[in-house]
């Protein structure tokens, strides 16, 4: 058996210790017979652990071009004799991975190039007496020697190298139920509890192990209720309940069942437990503000221009971060102060977030090319001069959508909620009373028509790029292309022009218009004010628009020819306008809740009320005798969301159809879509994406 030499370089991963020089395989201490070629497999993978090894790159390495064998059989051969030598499971692998087609990957931590115990030994025992005079403190000599230089060798791995990157190794399903998932996501290290949207809508409290299995509904005595937080101690929940009007209350929820407790009256858009958990934080409208648990002794700590939400408190509770979206631009940022809600300022772009335990990662997501990917931002610093490296690491790259990442409590996984969008597009038949696919299965929404029926345009989901086609989705043509994003076009009343919304990075939401047989879109305004769901006259010379989630802002129109805005008299704080088929009406919606139905007659210059409280979506039908829209619930009452029609001569209302009897979810970029067939019928996106929980295995630098 050869022997060790002073200089040969070791790694080490789990139990195993190889060295490269002698070609030698050792279980704790002990050696393992392994033939060339699998030792020379178990080498490479070593060389750059973490990372995928193809079959190509062995080939080449074992097997050079003139070198005749069955290369596939050979390989296979010592892949599974390394297996052998390692106790390791191709099914269930704890060291080499197989990835189909591809090639093998070292997935445990390896390190190396520093002497073993064998070796320190050996030389130790070199340097001891070779006769009895001489002086026993040279031996201590070169014994301090090297305590010091593996010393420095560990400080220079631990302090001054680069740490590598961490990697997601693999993931892992946990739930498999089907339902729509919400975060945030809490755990307790033994469950994790999420919230899940069933059809009507209704929300449901969900707990599900963290090795995964079947996903068991707690019994809560809430409306709409969704989970907030969890306690330190793991007992008790905060839970926020859907109150309407985009506000919730906040409840304390004991985890082993029981009556929840109100947290005084606060009433929120987002909350979490402070830093020590005796405190609540809590967003509403642009301010953060504390709170005891029982509700007493509110303090605003900080306001925002956006909206304020998922709060998390750094591992030494000194600071927080939160997340502030702004609609006018579609962008989403990660603010931070400290904890007394001072030195307010910008991170960076992302979403959500929170720390992993011991501190030494922030995890937040991203949205390029409007998939939810999965960052870490390093956060520990080893000497307080050191400045940070604020340059965040990719974990996830797809195929997958991730969002809402929650550290595990061992620090070895991040769960996450793994989706990916796709919405089917369906009409509710009213003479058999059932929904049946329409525009030949395409993944879409805002659908519209021609007058004559015979095209319509729409919006690709999730992408936003805009298409038109016939209806049975011949001459298709795309129309936008990325980075615009497009959404609500309609077609001009002579089917040339398609007016739509759109927004490029960084920028509001603006109208345009393109030709229907394609083109370059114009923008109809250069103004940095958001445009919003415009719509046309019935003569094709005018557009009425509106803006987006803008409070006290009317409704504009504008002159195609001469560019000449003008303001809708009364229409301050009103958004959504309609034209009706004949011009003499428009039907909008009040900006701030409760969102009523309003409708202007251009012969009265007066604005009346037409239902309430809330509704979304408004349409007239193909003659303009009926307006269509949604009806919206009180999710307080649970009452389900409804297709209604007013009809305009008597202001009479009729049910058309219930949403929960979709029998999924529906779906859309902003809220949930809904519009009209050439024949008056109702269409919804259907959302028949997926959304499971995953368990990520990352391998921490």
């Amino acid at each position: 058996m050869p022997g060790t030499t002073p200089n040969a370089k070791v790694m080490q991963f789990g139990v195993f210790e190889v060295h490269l020089q002698t070609g030698e395989l050792r279980k704790s201490g002990l050696r393992i017979k392994l033939q060339e070629q699998p030792f020379q497999i178990l080498a490479l993978l070593l060389e750059r652990p973490g990372e995928v090894i193809t079959r190509e790159e062995l080939r080449q390495r074992l097997w050079p071009a003139d070198t005749f064998v069955d290369f596939d059989h050979s390989l296979n051969s010592a892949i599974k004799k390394l297996r052998q030598a390692l106790g390791d499971d191709s099914d269930s692998p704890r060291f080499v991975e197989t990835l189909p087609r591809r090639g093998y990957r070292l997935v445990v931590p390896v390190t190396g190039g520093v002497p073993s115990s064998e070796q320190l030994a050996e030389e130790l025992s070199s340097t001891g007496p070779k006769t009895r005079g001489r002086p026993t403190y040279y031996g201590l000599v070169i014994l301090g020697a090297v305590i010091v230089t593996v010393g420095a060798l560990a400080l220079w791995e631990t302090v001054f190298r680069t740490p590598s990157a961490p990697k997601v190794l693999r993931f892992a399903q946990l739930t498999n139920d089907g339902q729509a998932k919400t975060g945030p996501m809490a755990t307790d290290g033994s469950r994790i509890y999420f919230s899940e949207v069933l059809p009507g809508p209704r929300n449901l409290i969900v707990q599900v192990s963290v090795t995964g299995g079947e996903a068991v509904p707690l019994s809560v005595r809430l409306k709409q209720p969704s989970v907030l937080d969890l306690s330190g101690e793991g007992t008790e929940l905060l839970l926020a309940n859907d109150e309407g009007n985009g506000l919730s209350s906040l409840w304390m929820q004991p985890v082993a069942g029981g009556s929840p407790r109100r947290v005084g009256t606060v009433l929120a858009h987002d909350a979490r437990f402070g830093a020590d958990g005796t405190g609540i934080i809590y967003g509403k409208g642009h301010d953060v503000y504390s709170v005891s648990r029982d509700g007493s002794s509110p303090r605003k700590l900080l306001t925002v221009d956006g909206n304020p939400h998922y709060f998390r408190f750094s591992p030494n509770g000194r600071v927080f971060r939160f997340s502030q979206f702004d609609s006018q631009v579609d962008s989403m940022e990660i603010m931070e102060a400290a904890a007394d809600g001072t030195r307010l300022h910008k991170m960076f772009s992302g979403y959500g977030g929170t720390w992993t335990s011991e501190g030494r990662f922030f995890i937040f997501e991203t949205r390029p090319s409007r998939r939810f990917d999965l960052w870490a931002l390093p956060e520990d610093r080893r000497f307080h001069w050191w400045k940070r490296d604020d340059k965040p690491i990719q974990l996830t790259a797809g195929p997958l959508n991730f969002e809402d990442p929650l550290p595990s409590k061992h620090g070895k996984q991040i769960f996450a909620i793994g989706d990916s969008h796709r919405a089917e597009v369906i009409r509710y038949d009213s003479r058999s009373g059932q929904f049946v696919p329409y525009l030949s299965g395409i993944s879409a929404e805002g659908l519209a028509f021609t007058r004559d029926g015979q095209w319509v345009t729409y919006t690709a989901y999730p992408d936003g790029t805009l298409w038109r086609s016939k209806v049975d989705g011949r001459e298709q043509l795309q129309l936008t292309f990325p980075p615009m994003r497009a959404l609500l076009p309609r077609w001009s009343p002579d089917g040339k022009q398609i007016a739509f919304n759109a927004s490029v990075p960084d920028a509001t939401w603006n109208v345009y218009l393109v030709s229907s047989e394609g083109g370059t879109p114009q923008r109809i305004l250069h103004s940095e004010q958001s445009q919003m769901d415009a719509n046309w006259s019935p003569d094709g010379n005018s557009l009425v628009f509106g803006t987006f989630s803008v409070p006290n802002m009317p409704i504009y129109t504008i002159e195609l020819q001469s560019k000449r805005v003008s303001t809708l008299p009364g229409s301050t704080g009103l958004f959504s306008p309609r034209w009706s088929p004949d011009g003499r009406y428009i039907a909008a919606i009040r900006t701030e809740p409760p969102r009523r139905l309003m409708i202007f007659d251009f012969e009265t210059q007066k604005w009346t009320e037409a239902f309430g409280p809330e509704v979304g979506y408004p349409w007239w039908s193909r003659e303009g005798k009926y307006i269509y829209f949604q009806a919206i619930g009180n999710p307080a009452q649970v009452a389900h969301d409804r297709i209604v029609r007013l009809r305009l001569s008597d202001r009479k209302i009729e049910n058309i159809v219930d949403v929960k009897d979709v029998g999924r979810m529906t779906t859309g970029t902003i809220v949930e879509w809904f519009g009209l067939a050439p024949d008056d019928s109702p269409l919804f996106a259907r959302d028949i994406g997926t959304a499971e929980i995953y368990a990520l295995d990352v391998q921490w630098p």
